[in-house]
């Protein structure tokens, strides 16, 4: 098998799998009786087929996850790869099937009227955005996608529960190799960005904006308000937290000023290549400092959640598969 299969790892696929367990264009067209019956089922899950083009609709969509695949790549693989993708969206086909028919048994209060107000609120954005939509296809995406998520929250597989024990174990046992290798501060920020072509006439009104910021600031409103109201980067939803940075992490201008501010106390304007800045440390993390539970606790509880994912999705769709009939066929 070439490397381009072998490197798609259980991790990705899995991945691929929670994001499209129920796919279906909305905006697809309905299928008609006589189109439906001259679709090729190529499996059967419990009686209930599974269409060779829903897996032409997975390959795509797992392509676009992939940026080594496209349409046209899968279809110039070599007959053997070819297969192994096709049978990889086959599989996830039907532990999407299962998934599905497992959420249909399950009683959810207020179903059908939180099926129908998805279905609206999803419509009202085709109307918006004054697109199409097919009222039938739409309303099989939502009802499919519903049971599928309402079953995977039932039995915990979209982000497993980790224990604080098994927190506070992982901790325990792999703090030692996140002692900090330098010296670390934890900064917020406040950007208002430039481009390598700004014009001064850009420059000046950008400067200006950003004293405008320092000046509110000084006046009283909080740095962490302020980098919500007018940051102009990523992180501005957070007050501009860029948590603990290392040397390196971000231009030299910045990290020099950075590691010789005073915790808490704002700094000058700063120019570096991607705009004016204001920033403001919390504090420094020196040299060999062992990380707090309490600071790496989330991250933790994150990874462990999707490690332990990877195991209960697929241990659960074999279990699913073993009380099931399950029929496929060549193609």
């Amino acid at each position: 098998m070439s490397l381009l299969f072998s490197a798609c790892t259980t991790r990705r696929i899995l991945l691929v799998f929670l994001a499209a367990l129920s796919i279906l264009p909305a905006q697809a067209s309905s299928t008609s009786e006589h189109e439906q019956s001259s679709r090729v089922i190529v499996a059967k899950v419990n009686g209930q087929p599974v269409f060779q083009d829903q897996l032409k609709a997975r390959l795509q969509k797992n392509s676009s996850k992939d940026s080594r695949l496209s349409p046209a790549t899968i279809s110039d693989e070599s007959p053997v790869i070819k297969k192994a993708l096709q049978e990889q969206a086959l599989n996830e086909q039907i532990a999407a099937e299962l998934f599905y028919q497992a959420g249909q048994q399950l009683n959810i209060p207020n179903a059908k009227n939180k099926i129908a107000a998805e279905i609206a609120k999803r419509k009202a954005v085709f109307v918006a955005n004054q697109q199409q939509v097919d009222d039938e296809a739409l309303k099989t995406y939502v009802q499919r996608h519903f049971y599928i998520s309402e079953y995977m929250a039932a039995k915990d597989l979209i982000t497993p529960k980790v224990s604080e024990a098994e927190l506070r174990a992982y901790y325990e046992e792999t703090k030692q190799g996140y002692v900090s290798d330098t010296d670390a501060v934890h900064v917020h920020h406040i950007l208002i960005k430039l481009n390598k072509n700004s014009s001064a006439e850009e420059q000046n009104q950008a400067h200006k904006k950003i004293q405008q910021i320092q000046q509110l600031i000084l006046d009283g409103l909080s740095f962490v308000e302020a980098a919500k109201e007018y940051s102009q980067d990523a992180n501005a939803s957070t007050g501009g937290d860029l948590g603990y940075i290392k040397p390196g992490y971000m231009p030299p201008e910045f990290e020099k000023l950075a590691f010789s501010l005073k915790p808490g106390t704002p700094s000058p304007i700063i120019k570096t290549k991607f705009g004016y800045h204001l920033l403001k440390t919390l504090g420094i993390k020196p040299k060999g400092t062992l990380p707090k539970y309490e600071d790496v606790k989330d991250f933790f509880e994150k990874y462990l959640s999707n490690r332990l994912r990877e195991k209960k999705v697929p241990a659960h769709v074999q279990h699913l598969k073993e009380s099931a009939k399950i029929e496929t066929y060549p193609f």
